[in-house]
């Protein structure tokens, strides 16, 4: 597989026909990890938020939304192709993420998660972030229909 990693910068203000593969994906993913609403949701993010994908012959095998909050890095999304899990492709994408915001002068990445508690699919979300070097923080109970878990990750 020709994999790349690009960088979107706000790929939607400007039209970027990115924005369609990834909601394209998005809804491919809908009903086993997201809900009905990420779509339309992530549209708009794309808007004010920079987008990293991995492509492969002009396809989007994987992608990670993010942007700055409070001085830190937050992802405020990430999926991957089914047919492409477990091929190592999202662990590049946040691996080129930590080499990008190093060189903006972040040390901070933050990401919001379903707690595995509520829907234990996501232990799998949250395993992924924690074999990268993230911490589980704080779990929110007033966010969202399930909870929350927050993760942090200190760059070194």
């Amino acid at each position: 597989m020709n994999l790349s990693i690009n960088l979107y910068e706000r790929p939607n203000r400007f039209g970027d026909p990115i924005t369609q593969k990834i909601n394209q994906l998005i809804n491919s993913l809908t009903g086993i990890w997201f809900t009905e609403d990420v779509a339309a949701e992530t549209c708009k993010d794309l808007m004010f938020q920079d987008l990293l994908c991995a492509e492969s012959d002009g396809q989007v095998t994987s992608f990670l939304v993010f942007t700055c909050s409070e001085g830190s890095i937050s992802i405020s999304l990430m999926g991957t192709d089914p047919r492409y899990h477990r091929k190592g492709i999202g662990s590049k994408l946040l691996l080129h993420l930590f080499e990008h915001v190093k060189k903006m002068g972040f040390n901070k990445i933050v990401v919001l998660t379903v707690p595995p508690s509520s829907k234990p699919l996501y232990q799998q979300t949250v395993q992924f972030y924690e074999k990268h070097g993230f911490k589980i923080e704080k779990e929110f109970t007033e966010l969202w229909q399930s909870g929350t878990v927050q993760l942090v990750k200190i760059l070194d």
